[in-house]
């Protein structure tokens, strides 16, 4: 269990965040421990796009003997403000009481600043590993797709099954990410209408005999309103910006919903479903600009509460604590009571 330091920022580091929340012209903040405090150190201004100012902002900032935090702001907003960098500087020859120090103030920090503001966060011990190449191969890093769960193995069985195909490494044909059925106009309408805050749950179904993606609804529904309008024997995708409180912030969350019925609807059904969602979320995250928090899958409506999609976003840290063990007695066998003659 890691235990926090207890040091809190200064009214002047508080203002500084506001205005680095708010202002165009500001790129970076370096923030230090100072006097048992938080203070802004330095910042550094705006001049180009965030991959432009990235190195020339942050490197200056890192000083080889002494840990710090970085702000750095994208030029992404979520929707709650500015996205951002959180970068934590422990050099290696950094005095190790300073680098407990820092590590076990982070956390008050993070909340400082407010964690919902902060995208990405990269620790580094060399100043090569604060660079705009190390933070874009962090993103490719993140990007790559998990380990398949025993659920998309069992999908993936069944698609190779319905189509004759194993395609692999060894094959010389370009691998497909999906099938790709285009969205009609009024499901498009539905999305753009969610984007722009005037519908808060979209639901789409895919025809297959005319090859596209239709609007099943859209309404304004508060998460206690879905589960009862998902069907139980076809499959949907569903769009639901989910509104709720965490840490004290309001915070609003686009999710994408895949809700498959398990074995009460086709084979095929369940196969073009699977394969159609890549390309969808390719269309509505590149081309319509709908940042998700999350994407999930369930196979039953009840599933769809607010306990479920609230852990999903914000995953309780489970901490062991190890039991404390009694040392054994020294000797052997059973107490004696000896008497004096």
């Amino acid at each position: 269990m890691s235990h926090q330091s207890g040091i809190q920022g200064t009214n002047a580091l508080t203002a500084k965040f506001s205005e680095l929340h708010s202002s165009d012209a500001l790129r970076a903040i370096k923030v230090i421990i100072q006097n048992e405090e938080l203070v802004a150190s330095e910042t550094a201004p705006a001049s180009g796009d965030w991959k432009a100012d990235f190195d020339a902002s942050v490197e200056p900032m890192l000083d080889e003997k002494n840990p710090c935090y970085v702000l750095y702001r994208l030029d992404t907003k979520n929707s709650v403000g500015y996205n951002f960098v959180f970068i934590a500087w422990s050099p290696d020859f950094a005095n190790v009481k300073e680098k407990m120090l820092y590590a076990s103030t982070k956390a008050t920090f993070k909340q400082t600043f407010g964690t919902h503001h902060i995208k990405d966060e990269l620790y580094a011990t060399e100043k090569r590993d604060a660079t705009l190449a190390a933070y874009e191969k962090h993103l490719v890093s993140e990007a790559a797709p998990p380990p398949l769960t025993i659920e998309e193995i069992e999908k993936e069985e069944i698609r190779q099954a319905e189509t004759g195909a194993n395609i692999g490494v060894t094959t010389k044909r370009q691998v497909a990410t999906g099938v790709s059925f285009p969205l009609d106009d009024k499901a498009r309408a539905a999305l753009t209408d969610f984007k722009a805050g005037k519908v808060t749950y979209v639901q789409l179904n895919l025809d297959l005999e005319a090859e596209c993606i239709r609007l099943a609804l859209s309404n304004q529904s508060i998460i206690e309103d879905i589960s009862g309008q998902i069907p139980e024997n076809c499959a949907r995708y569903h769009v639901f910006n989910f509104q709720h409180s965490h840490e004290g912030d309001n915070i609003a969350s686009a999710v994408f919903v895949y809700s498959c019925p398990g074995y009460s609807c086709s084979v095929k059904e369940r196969m073009m479903y699977s394969t159609c969602k890549g390309p969808l979320l390719d269309v509505l995250e590149r081309e319509m600009e709908i940042e998700f928090a999350k994407k999930l899958e369930i196979s039953e409506a009840s599933e769809f509460v607010r306990e479920w999609l609230y852990d999903a976003l914000h995953p309780q840290q489970v901490v062991f604590k190890q039991k404390f063990q009694k040392p054994a007695r020294p000797g052997k066998g059973g107490r004696r009571l000896i008497r004096d003659k």
